[in-house]
């Protein structure tokens, strides 16, 4: 249990470095300024004057890229509907990831949220249902995710959720794919109690391509 208790923190911490919602080469896209060649250049000048921002341009976003797909980092390789699948090719770690449409109350200050569903081969581990709330969480008191009419308590260790009993993981995430969406109450360490609401659309094929990514 511990093992994952540490897994679910690193890759929480990868996802916000990286930024795992947003794409690392927006900035490449932009555009150097072309300067105007002077009056008595010749009429080519200016012509070589603008390949040379365009070469740096391809640079940077070169460099980006190769930002996005550093080793360890997980990196998005497809979306349907509300979660994204996300490969980390240090490890093969696959795994469905969706964060919050909704957070109330809207004015607390938090960290990002995000619902995992994982896989690692090489632990023979295969759809981990974890949940990062973002903030430390009151660990004594009672989580129950309710899917499909269904209640599943839930296990709390510092900022993060897992199944009580990881016997019904099996049942909780076939819940998961039959409902459009859940809602997560949440009383953190310190403040009052917060709601957090998940999109559960695209949830299936997510799944189905995560099996492919990490057979």
């Amino acid at each position: 249990m511990k093992a994952r208790f540490v897994f679910a923190a690193l890759l929480g911490a990868a996802l916000v470095s990286s930024g795992a919602m947003h794409s690392a080469a927006q900035d490449a896209d932009k555009k150097a300024p072309v300067k105007t060649a002077p009056k008595k250049a010749a009429p080519k000048a200016p012509e070589k004057k603008q390949e040379a921002p365009k070469a740096e341009q391809k640079t940077e976003q070169k460099k980006a890229q190769q930002k996005k797909t550093t080793p360890g980092t997980p990196s998005l390789v497809a979306q349907f509907g509300d979660w994204g699948v996300y490969v980390n090719k240090a490890g093969k770690t696959c795994f469905a990831l969706t964060q919050p449409k909704e957070r109330q109350p809207a004015n607390v200050k938090r960290d990002p949220a995000y619902f995992f569903v994982t896989t690692r081969p090489a632990d023979k581990l295969a759809n981990e249902i974890s949940i990062m709330a973002g903030f430390p969480l009151k660990e004594d008191a009672d989580v129950v995710l309710t899917a499909a009419s269904m209640n599943f308590p839930m296990f709390v260790k510092g900022n993060g959720l897992w199944i009580k009993e990881p016997a019904d993981e099996s049942k909780l995430l076939e819940a998961l794919k039959k409902d459009n969406e859940i809602t997560l109450k949440l009383t953190p360490a310190k403040g009052a109690v917060t709601t957090d609401r998940y999109s559960l659309v695209g949830l299936t094929q997510a799944l189905e391509r995560v099996a492919k990514e990490c057979p």
